[in-house]
């Protein structure tokens, strides 16, 4: 949905502010509608929230958005500009773009080929379904967003179960068959398909060993993933043994205490890169992904249109 171009010579807040104003123009943001928080953008499109921060003040300046404390930016309903005053700013921008366009050496044929073809692009971006994954820690729903994302070549936002009823008006939400119900009861007008995620089996095997007097060591990016994680871990397992958790979010420094008190460590994707520096080859480890199953697969091509 939002992507950065670092060779741009855009600077990136730019290059957000003018992405999330022509997603607000085109209705995909629409009036009294929460943004994500910096922090859930920043992550999602690879930024500092400080950038994203910076993005959406420019935004609220421009009275698009509205921001209150605890309640994060909302989209803004503000008087529409006049024809003249909209007339006036479109012809600067297509003035400043002609200009980059002829510097390049295009000639004229060849720039009315390029307007014609973004022109068509545009059409097919207004006729592309709104994907939601919903899950029940962030994690789990951006891996699983990613995963459907491939598998439809379209883009899918991931959002945690709370934030289900803010997404009224998307296409389709793919949601754990255990959350399904949850799902359509906080989001009636949109459809939904559930889809059946499991945990990958080598690091499930592993804890299964496990004795009861050995600990267990659980990593995660984000402090919601530790609680249904631990609860999944020990009913897939059986492993009734200690289990120290801790996020990554709270800061690696404490993990030279903790993990030293561990036989296993087992940690989700999201938290990889900052905790393998921690790690050594005494102590075993293995990666928690999620997975779609391969007949969940089978329904989420079913669901959305080639």
């Amino acid at each position: 949905m939002i992507t950065i171009d670092r060779t741009s010579n855009t600077p990136v807040h730019e290059q957000l502010v003018e992405q999330i104003r022509y997603l607000i123009a085109t209705g995909h943001f629409k009036v009294g509608e929460r943004l994500p928080s910096t922090r859930v953008l920043a992550e999602q499109v690879g930024l500092s929230f400080h950038t994203v921060r910076k993005a959406y003040q420019a935004l609220e300046k421009e009275g698009l958005l509205d921001s209150r404390v605890g309640s994060g930016y909302t989209i803004k309903e503000r008087a529409p500009l006049s024809k003249a005053e909209r007339m006036e700013r479109g012809a600067s921008v297509i003035q400043e773009a002609l200009q980059r366009l002829i510097g390049l050496g295009l000639q004229e044929n060849e720039i009315e080929y390029l307007f014609q073809e973004q022109l068509s692009l545009l059409e097919s971006e207004r006729e592309r379904l709104k994907l939601v994954f919903a899950g029940p820690f962030r994690e789990m729903a951006a891996q699983c967003a990613r995963q459907i994302s491939m598998i439809v070549q379209q883009p899918v936002e991931p959002v945690t179960m709370p934030e289900v009823s803010r997404h009224q008006d998307a296409d389709l939400i793919f949601a754990r068959l255990r959350e399904l119900r949850s799902v359509l009861e906080g989001a009636s007008r949109a459809d939904a398909v559930g889809v059946y995620v499991y945990l990958s089996p080598q690091a499930l095997r592993r804890a299964s060993l496990l004795l009861e007097h050995e600990t267990l060591g659980l990593v995660t990016r984000h402090p919601d993933a530790i609680g249904p994680l631990t609860a999944e871990i020990r009913t897939q397992t059986g492993f009734k043994g200690q289990i120290l958790a801790a996020s990554i979010d709270e800061g690696a420094r404490h993990l030279d205490q903790l993990l030293p008190l561990t036989d296993l460590v087992l940690f989700t994707p999201a938290g990889r890169r900052r905790l393998l520096p921690y790690l050594d080859e005494e102590r075993p480890y293995a990666e928690l992904s999620f997975r779609i199953s391969p007949e969940s697969i089978d329904a989420v091509r079913q669901a959305v249109p080639s």
